[in-house]
């Protein structure tokens, strides 16, 4: 491929994965209002613990064979074919074996209704394994258009049927429904969208070559989602099922803006990187770009989202959810680390540095097992405020190896995103201050999102911030173009 032309589909897989997050988390969050509203928070925290296993499970499935497969220059139909029965036996296998484990995890976690639910939950695993190769499919050809059309298409439906069943007193299992109508959909969209059909054919030397470069993308995946997740089973065991939907309520508003923003550019640099890993200079330059981007865009929506945050549950999720205030707050913070953490790891894996990005498990995790024990015996609020300490200590161990890489130094990524940070930590003051001004609430919102944009506008103005002048020229030049 060109560099022109990987610079065209690089832009247009960017417009596209743009629309889809957007698109999908403006569906997706007012649905998810709309729930929050009909039912309680333990309810959320049944599935959400439901959930916390089958997200782990289902890494075993993948098997990492998606990463492996985009990697793979010259994958074809044959390893194809493999993968996707290799897939469908894994899957088979392991719910079978959750099946059986339910009871265990009910009586674990002193919830019964979990039982149920992680069998209900658990055939999502299966179904979805019949649209993982035509996900491949899309990402290979950077098609990301097709994404657009599965997410839309999925998350309204679904969110319409969660909607009928809660508001018919379904309680726990409108959200199980919802998440396996969501698997569903997704797979039929995807197959109507891109026309693969598996072969009856087998390769065990495919097999045996694949396996050797997923597994360590699944190793290096379970690690990382294990423990991720290894606060939510601490919360789950000691507290109640509320504390982890208020945990994941705070978690998850923030992670709106991430996965819509810097998840978007960086699962379309993902194949970019992949293209580029033998170009040193060219994939710091894109990595440069990126954390600049996503930097300008993050920043003042989290830092925006964490001084307007109480007004903002009480207005959308009513007083019920009030608890969840405080770690919406922390984990606004904490996701501002995430974007230097998530560029340095895409670029390693586009460059197949999957062995590297295990090391760094090793140095990541035990430092994350300390403070989850330290905070553990004080609240769940103390375990989000020691994850955000987390974040902070993982960003600077994932730009160490990219310094040697492709020479991107620490103090590089940290001069490229500090002038919209400055920016975004004057808005957030400012939104802040304007708390003590006596108006109802809806009013009140309303001035302090309209002043935080002029506030960070003036000051994107003021420090010359290169992405706020990248969007002005460009801007400027459509207009140029709309007046011939």
């Amino acid at each position: 491929m060109s560099t022109d032309s990987l610079k065209q589909k690089t832009i247009s897989g960017l417009f596209w994965q743009f629309a889809q997050k957007a698109v999908g988390q403006i569906v997706s969050f007012a649905i998810s209002v709309v729930l929050a509203r009909l039912l309680m928070p333990a309810e959320f925290g049944v599935v959400a613990l439901a959930g916390m296993f089958t997200v782990l499970i289902g890494i075993f499935i993948d098997c990492g064979f998606g990463n492996a497969l985009v990697q793979k220059k010259d994958a074809d139909d044959i390893d194809f074919s493999t993968i996707f029965w290799a897939q469908t036996i894994f899957a088979s296998l392991v719910y079978t074996l959750l099946f059986f484990a339910a009871p265990w995890l009910s009586d674990i976690f002193h919830t019964p209704k979990l039982c149920d639910v992680v069998r209900v939950l658990g055939l999502g695993m299966i179904l979805g394994t019949f649209g993982g190769i035509q996900n491949v499919v899309v990402t290979r050809r950077m098609a990301f258009k097709v994404y657009f059309y599965m997410t839309l298409i999925g998350t309204a439906l679904s969110g319409g049927i969660g909607i009928f069943l809660a508001y018919e007193g379904w309680g726990v299992w409108a959200l199980v429904f919802q998440g396996l109508a969501a698997t569903i959909i997704n797979t039929i969209t995807v197959f109507a969208q891109v026309r693969w059909i598996p072969k009856f054919r087998f390769s065990a030397e495919r097999f045996k070559s694949i396996f050797g470069v997923s597994s360590k993308f699944m190793l290096s995946g379970l690690i990382g989602t294990a423990f991720s997740q290894l606060k939510g089973y601490t919360i789950g065991l000691k507290y109640m099922p509320s504390d982890l939907a208020f945990y994941n309520r705070g978690e998850g508003v923030p992670q709106i803006f991430t996965r819509n923003i810097d998840a978007s550019i960086n699962s379309v640099l993902f194949p970019v990187f992949s293209k580029l890993q033998d170009d040193k200079p060219a994939v710091k330059n894109v990595m440069r770009r990126a954390m600049k981007t996503s930097s300008f865009i993050l920043f003042p929506l989290l830092l925006g989202l964490a001084a307007v945050s109480e007004n903002l549950v009480y207005i959308l999720y009513t007083e019920k959810w009030a608890a969840c205030i405080p770690f919406m707050q922390a984990f606004c913070i904490g996701e501002c680390f995430s974007i230097m953490n998530t560029t340095n790891l895409q670029a390693l894996r586009g460059m197949g540095k999957v062995n590297t990005i295990l090391k760094l498990e090793i140095y990541k995790k035990p430092i994350m097992i300390a403070i989850l024990i330290f905070t553990m015996f004080i609240s769940p609020l103390a375990i989000a405020i020691g994850m955000c300490f987390y974040s902070f200590y993982t960003m600077i161990i994932n730009a160490f190896p990219n310094r040697e890489y492709v020479g991107y130094k620490l103090e590089e990524q940290i001069k490229d995103v500090s002038g919209a940070l400055m920016a975004a930590v004057i808005m957030a003051a400012v939104v802040t201050s304007l708390n003590w001004i006596q108006l109802n609430r809806y009013m009140l919102l309303f001035i302090q999102i309209a002043v935080g944009i002029l506030v960070y506008c003036g000051l994107s103005e003021i420090f010359h911030i290169e992405s706020w002048e990248y969007m002005k020229s460009n801007l400027k030049e459509r207009a140029k173009i709309f007046k011939r």
